[in-house]
């Protein structure tokens, strides 16, 4: 329902039986063409509707990780990416909240708010 819309790196999207942790470490993979090792961090739940076409209610569970080159993005998954800072996402977002999917803002605060130091250190210390 967000497509064009600027969200999280990737979405687990676990398959019947296959376990969260495995289904990100996957998902990284396929999307974005990089092996990491992944920490879970958190789970939240949202439900957020999307003008007239339909409402989305997930359950989502937060990894992190580190890598140290690009990504080879998938083009069916990925339109567009770009590094920035946590400052400069903490800008954007407030500046223009509706080019980014609810989820991400949503956990993107809760990140702010409990991972800020880790944020800054790019999660190479926590992992």
């Amino acid at each position: 329902l967000w497509g064009g819309s600027w969200s999280n790196s990737c979405c687990s999207h676990p398959r019947i039986g296959e376990e969260t942790d495995v289904a990100a470490q996957r998902r990284v993979a396929e999307e974005l063409g990089l092996e990491t090792d992944l920490s879970f961090l958190f789970k939240f739940e949202y439900c957020a509707r999307f003008a007239e076409l339909g409402t989305e209610h997930e359950l989502c569970s937060v990894y992190a990780g580190h890598v140290d080159r690009e990504p080879a993005v998938n083009t069916t998954e990925i339109q567009a990416w770009e590094w920035i800072t946590p400052a400069e996402l903490n800008r954007r977002i407030k500046r223009m909240p509706n080019n980014f999917t609810p989820w991400l803002q949503l956990e993107w605060a809760r990140l702010n708010a409990e991972f800020s130091e880790d944020l800054l250190r790019g999660f190479r210390q926590k992992l």
